[in-house]
């Protein structure tokens, strides 16, 4: 038998090789050891240890989807009331996972994400464009209509109402089952929200590229996601999406600058 944890939350980190990017994050995670546990799923099959962390190896490399929901079950069997997906090309600020686990958030978060410094989804861009180590948090949040699978926290209650990405509609590499997820999470009645006192350096498609070729990644991971959402929500669904103004707001007894 194993262990119920006590902590809030547990961090799935996928990795598919890229051994150097997953080491750099490592540290910002453990920094938060008191808040979260570390799960790594090697779909590589060779990752290299630098300590105790947990790895999992599925013996096949099972995907970012898979190996997200295999986490995401793996926390809530355990009995943390939240799990996160984590991209191993990012670098986080300090506090990250605080600002993400926030109680001052509103009661209903199916799914909270950061703010980063890429360009892929704009509700979640960020003024700030520096390291993550020298991030200064903002007490605001953000109700917008989907957060990035780059870093995707999800609540247990959300999982057992809806479940988790789409495993099978989207192709080998699931961009846009993490818009989908949020559609379903939000249909069922919970909130989706981006944390300001969260901030994220995503090397954008760093380990994906590396492993696969950047070109060929970009277009089939484009062409699969552009099919499946067009199929399942509608031929408009990215325009809409691209054109969304996030409502902003302060966190109880603060102000947004």
């Amino acid at each position: 038998m194993f262990a119920i944890s006590t902590k809030q939350c547990l961090v799935t980190i996928p990795a598919f090789g890229s051994d150097a990017l997953t080491h750099g994050v490592l540290s910002d995670v453990v920094a938060e050891h008191d808040l979260v546990d570390l799960l790594i799923i090697d779909n590589g099959g060779s990752y290299q240890k630098v300590g105790d962390e947990w790895v999992i190896r599925p013996g096949a490399n099972i995907g970012w989807a898979a190996a997200s929901n295999m986490g995401f079950r793996i926390a809530f069997t355990r009995g943390y009331r939240y799990g996160l997906t984590l991209n191993n090309d990012t670098r986080l600020s300090p506090g990250f996972f605080a600002g993400l686990l926030d109680p001052r958030l509103p009661d209903d978060a199916g799914i909270v994400g950061p703010t980063y410094d890429d360009s892929w989804w704009p509700t979640q861009v960020s003024d700030f464009e520096g390291a993550a180590s020298e991030y200064q948090p903002t007490d605001c949040f953000r109700e917008v209509p989907m957060v990035d699978g780059t870093a995707m926290l999800l609540s247990a209650a959300a999982w057992e109402r809806v479940g988790g990405l789409d495993e099978r509609s989207f192709g080998r590499f699931a961009w846009g089952a993490d818009i989908d997820l949020a559609f379903r999470v939000s249909e069922a009645g919970f909130g989706v929200y981006v944390t300001e006192r969260s901030f994220l350096n995503h090397q954008s498609k760093a380990s994906a590229s590396a492993a696969f070729g950047k070109h060929r990644y970009i277009v089939r991971a484009n062409r699969d996601c552009t099919k499946a959402m067009k199929r399942i929500h509608g031929r408009n669904t990215f325009r809409a999406l691209k054109k969304t103004i996030p409502v902003r707001r302060p966190l109880p007894d603060e102000k947004c600058d």
